[in-house]
């Protein structure tokens, strides 16, 4: 996690157009001030009918797999992980990407 060197607000990491290139940077989410951020520390970022969902891991090889069917192609396998995307006394979310197509969907416990 970064801050802002300007105003101490927290940085989020978004992909920006700079010089004709897709590049990712921090930005701040109250004043706009931007840096590079360093590849190491980027999350893979899968759009999914306009909601960004962050992934930990480009190597899907070591997420576990469960048979369930895809709503895009109707594959029955796909990775899953979980994450908590709402407050702490609510369950977590589990996210699936399907291995034939790569659709991203969630669903919530």
């Amino acid at each position: 996690m970064r801050f802002c060197p300007k105003c101490n607000s927290r940085m989020r990491i978004k992909r920006v157009k700079k010089d004709g290139k897709v590049v990712p940077m921090y930005v701040c989410v109250k004043c706009g001030y931007m840096e590079p951020a360093d590849k190491t520390e980027t999350l893979k970022v899968v759009e999914n009918e306009g909601e960004a969902i962050k992934v930990v891991s480009d190597d899907i090889r070591t997420l576990p797999t469960a048979e369930v069917v895809c709503p895009n192609c109707g594959y029955n396998k796909a990775v899953w992980w979980m994450a908590q995307t709402r407050s702490g006394d609510e369950p977590p979310t589990q996210f699936f990407r399907c291995l034939r197509c790569g659709y991203t969907w969630r669903q919530y416990a």
